[in-house]
């Protein structure tokens, strides 16, 4: 059983949240070596912090291919600062792995409006989903 993580989009500076296709992006692939299998992951941070704190499971079925994939996004709620970090995947099953670690960065920068006027965005909006630690960031399912 093998895990590979890539990151697009690993540094980025602007409004946030930032947008989808401009935020660090992170695909997983998974390989496994035989099928029937189920894996089980998480997305973790290098500093210790659960990103994801649910184990999800990837299920590979007999007569069916051998690599799948997940993807997330990082994301944030603040409206300044820079958050850095790494993300990786632990895997507890079939056997215990880590993947690689992939560093990403984001700096939220306030806006200026060109017309006068501000559009603040509505929390409503944002996905239920995320994980995100208080002022810092967070993954969200990548759509």
């Amino acid at each position: 059983m093998k895990v590979t993580l890539q990151g697009e989009n690993t540094e980025y500076s602007g409004p946030c949240p930032p947008p989808d296709g401009e935020a660090p992006a992170f695909t997983a692939t998974f390989t496994v070596g035989r099928v029937p299998v189920d894996v089980q992951y998480r997305w973790v941070s290098k500093s210790g912090n659960v990103s994801d704190p649910g184990w999800k499971t990837l299920s590979f079925p007999s007569g069916g291919g051998k690599t799948k994939q997940d993807s997330v996004t990082a994301t944030t709620e603040s409206e300044e600062g820079t958050f850095q970090g790494e993300i990786g995947i632990e895997v507890r099953g079939p056997v215990e792995t880590e993947s690689n670690s992939v560093a990403f960065s984001v700096t939220c920068e306030e806006e200026d409006p060109t017309d006068g006027a501000s559009s603040p965005t509505d929390p409503a909006d944002e996905p239920g989903d995320s994980a995100l630690a208080p002022g810092g960031p967070g993954l969200r399912p990548r759509s």
